[in-house]
């Protein structure tokens, strides 16, 4: 009999062995490092693997949108100062509101405004297609008009339909100007501070 039991306990025991034997190697194979074949390696320096095929895809984070830009603030509007005069470049093409004094009545359809009292500014041209009788020196104006990068008589002449003395316009060649689509004469204003 004991030869029945040996043969009924050899393969629990072989089994046994082998499951032990199996479990060891599993177990020394892991080693407690999770890390794989990146032993050592940041998880910033992992590369994600591709799936399998029969796994689905992970989803891709959505691109954030992009920031929204600050609306633009709309057109200048305030007295004509060195803060607008240092930075006339950037409002070349854009429409502007500027209240200022007139310094000089050159034509009927042609003055210009003087810089506020605490500024230093050149006075700057304004232009327009009608004529603006009434102003005088030192009358205080709110000009609506498109700043123009050069001032060039012929062309002012032609997109204006108007006649201008070449001679009287000769220091404002190549500067910076204003169309003016309004003109409004502030009534009860001393002037511009």
């Amino acid at each position: 009999m004991r030869s029945t039991l040996t043969r009924r306990s050899l393969p629990a025991r072989t089994g046994a062995a082998a499951f032990a034997a199996f479990a060891t190697v599993g177990l020394a194979a892991c080693g407690g490092d999770t890390a794989g074949t990146e032993a050592g390696a940041d998880v910033e320096d992992i590369v994600e693997e591709e799936p399998a095929a029969d796994e689905p895809a992970a989803e891709e984070p959505a691109d954030e949108p992009a920031a929204e830009e600050p609306a633009a603030e709309g057109p200048f509007e305030g007295p004509f100062d060195s803060a607008f005069y240092d930075e006339i470049d950037s409002y070349v093409g854009q429409e502007v509101v500027l209240s200022a004094d007139v310094n000089e009545v050159i034509t009927p359809t042609a003055f210009t405004i003087a810089g506020t009292d605490d500024t230093s500014v050149e006075a700057l041209l304004v232009v327009s297609a009608t004529e603006n009788n009434e102003l005088a020196p030192e009358t205080t104006v709110e000009v609506t008009g498109t700043v123009q990068q050069a001032f060039v008589v012929t062309e002012v002449e032609e997109e204006l339909g108007i006649d201008l003395d070449d001679a009287l316009f000769a220091d404002y060649e190549q500067e910076p100007y204003v169309v003016a689509e309004s003109v409004e004469v502030l009534e009860n204003v001393d002037s511009v501070d």
